[in-house]
């Protein structure tokens, strides 16, 4: 059985960068509160190796009755912040630089009186916050489909997308929108690190029977991996450790693919090829190298 890693996976800079903000608070403060609002990132190992720690995170300003507050990855609005801090919360901001951005984008078009469209999946935390920053002026859809129900009224029109979505789909909403709004503004805000790896996937979903995909269920960028991987004809499946592992599943398979999604630790990822290489697999390089035409300077978390 040969195993084939995926050119581009694990941590992206936006995770690394939140992690360590949260350890750098702890060692300024060893004994006092620290709470984070919402999951630091999408990872349960992360959260265990924080709680160990005596870091907790919260779904709720409520539950964070003192000390400080850290922002999530994902971010939150400005709105929760202005109340944290009224509250006495000493609040530490670990939002990626490239949400906020987008926060920014949000504000200034707002200002401007644009109706803005966020490609993105309602009720995820870096949707919410990003909401947050004009909620009356911004709608969130999911799909192209739902570009035939927009206000035939509306004029001044711009799109962003959530950090994680498919790139393809973007494309996709980008040309719908045009066919309605022909001055449609257009902001690709889908990260450098998910663009990558996409076509990472892509290119392993040419030459695997099956990829396993490590990361946990709520991760929005690992489970859009594997609806990649499916429509490109893999059989994609999530895994949290490897733990899911089971040799029986894998008699037979010439080729099995490792990916992971940019908040999954490089430990998760080392064990579960180890695991694999325990089974009896090689591991190989990537034989091909897939052309694509998307463009590789893609901005945005």
């Amino acid at each position: 059985m040969e195993i084939l890693l995926a050119r581009e996976m694990g941590f992206c800079f936006g995770v690394e960068r939140a992690i360590s903000l949260v350890y750098q608070a702890r060692e300024e403060d060893p004994e006092g509160e620290i709470c984070v609002l919402h999951e630091i990132v999408h990872n349960k190992h992360v959260i265990r190796e924080l709680e160990q720690k005596s870091i907790r995170c919260v779904e709720a300003l409520d539950e964070i009755p003192s000390g400080r507050m850290v922002v999530s990855a994902h971010g939150v609005s400005p709105e929760v912040v202005r109340t944290a801090r009224a509250r006495g919360l000493h609040v530490l901001d670990a939002t990626c630089p490239l949400v906020t951005r987008i926060h920014r984008i949000v504000r200034q078009l707002a200002e401007q009186g644009k109706h803005v469209i966020l490609l993105g999946d309602e009720g995820h935390s870096e949707v919410t916050g990003i909401v947050g920053q004009a909620p009356d002026q911004v709608l969130v859809i999911h799909s192209p489909d739902q570009v035939d129900t927009l206000p035939a009224e509306w004029e001044d029109v711009a799109l962003l997308s959530q950090t994680t979505q498919d790139r393809a789909q973007f494309a996709t909403m980008v040309d719908r929108l045009k066919t309605r709004f022909p001055q449609l503004q257009v902001f690709d805000t889908i990260c450098d690190a998910t663009a990558r790896r996409q076509r990472a996937i892509r290119e392993l979903a040419r030459c695997c029977q099956v990829i396993f995909v490590v990361g946990s269920t709520s991760s929005a960028n690992a489970n859009r991996l594997c609806d990649i991987a499916r429509d490109c004809g893999a059989d994609a499946r999530l895994i949290e450790n490897a733990d899911a592992l089971r040799e029986e599943e894998l008699q037979g398979l010439a080729t099995v693919g490792v990916s992971a999604g940019a908040s999954t630790p490089e430990v998760l990822i080392s064990h579960v090829v180890d695991r694999l290489i325990g089974f009896g697999g090689v591991v190989r390089e990537i034989p091909i190298q897939i052309e694509t035409s998307e463009d590789e300077h893609g901005t945005g978390h």
